[in-house]
């Protein structure tokens, strides 16, 4: 775990000089795509495929000879990756990456979900209450505005 904190703090570092301008995306979903794609089965496991993969290629970069200067006492070879690292301490670490981005594709398909249908309630309530409040907003600013017209 040391490993992977060294290695975290090492993409920090590099991470302003490889920054690139993401593109921008062709179609920009709404609150309601984004949620019906998240609680999609089809879609999340492509998804976290996807961040597995991604997790992959972040997890093979070699801490090496980094990570014995760090704490030597560590059994770390100088050809070490953060993946070879890993997989010593878990050998179906290529399992876990996706069952773990699984599980968090499906939450955030249910909270983008339940985030949807809590808007949607939240903007019907809102509108009560200024329907409610709208006599009294009314009856408070009527002093006002016969302070301000001339005559009275």
């Amino acid at each position: 775990m040391k490993t992977l904190a060294l290695a975290l703090a090492l993409l920090a570092v590099a991470s302003p000089s490889a920054a690139q301008e993401a593109p921008r995306p062709r179609h920009r979903l709404t609150p309601e795509d984004a949620a019906r794609l998240l609680a999609n089965p089809a879609a999340q496991n492509l998804i976290a495929q996807k961040i597995a993969s991604l997790a992959s290629i972040v997890l093979d970069i070699k801490v090496g000879p980094l990570a014995a200067l760090a704490d030597p006492r560590d059994d770390v070879r100088p050809e070490d990756t953060l993946y070879s690292i890993e997989r010593r301490h878990d050998p179906d670490l290529d399992r876990h990456l996706y069952e773990r981005s699984h599980r968090a594709v499906a939450t955030a398909g249910a909270v983008a979900g339940g985030a949807v249908t809590e808007e949607a309630e939240l903007r019907r309530t809102a509108a009560r209450l200024r329907a409610a409040l709208a006599p009294l907003v009314d009856a408070a600013e009527a002093p006002k505005s016969r302070q301000q017209r001339p005559g009275y």
